[in-house]
């Protein structure tokens, strides 16, 4: 890619550079930049839930979205990702209340719950959290299990997103 990129730290221009992969030949790649970019108005409420295929979650979001979108005046949408597996897999809810303007998966959730508590070893579950949302986990761990079995990194992301943690 023949362009000019202005480095943000240095306002230098930098011809001749690598995007989307890291050059370790050239040492030509750009830095790393991905800024969260969240365009849903303000009045939306956002939601993700990370269940187990088969264990309720999906029909449980479901039956929600059609409770709220009947007897309520908001908006709702729900979209639902499944692993290949289906029944055993995993499934990730993606639920929006209000105004509706896409049918993207979430970005920019305001409240994020995972019903498997192995998934805190395998996935990035509050990647995308909003900075002051919540987090549910359902679990079985004591609070001296849950102190000893949370990644380190997911004790990191809930201090650094300000989020309100909750276990059930």
């Amino acid at each position: 890619v023949m362009a000019v990129y202005a480095n943000l730290e240095t306002d230098q221009p930098k011809n001749g550079f690598t995007v989307s992969i890291t050059d370790d030949v050239t040492h030509r790649s750009l830095p790393e930049f991905s800024p969260v970019f969240d365009s849903t108005p303000s009045k939306n409420f956002s939601c993700k839930f990370w269940g187990l295929g088969s264990d309720g979650t999906v029909g449980a979001n479901k039956s929600a979205v059609k409770i709220i979108g009947d007897h309520t005046d908001s908006y709702v949408q729900a979209y639902f990702a499944y692993d290949a597996k289906k029944s055993g897999g995993v499934t990730i809810s993606h639920l929006r209340f209000e105004k509706i303007q896409g049918s993207y998966q979430i970005k920019a959730a305001n409240f994020i719950a995972c019903h498997n508590q192995a998934y805190v070893h395998q996935y990035n579950l509050i990647a995308d959290l909003k900075k002051g949302g919540s987090f549910l986990l359902n679990t079985i761990w004591s609070d001296e299990e849950l102190e000893k079995n949370l990644p380190a990194s997911l004790k990191r992301q809930i201090w650094e997103k300000k989020a309100a943690f909750y276990t059930l």
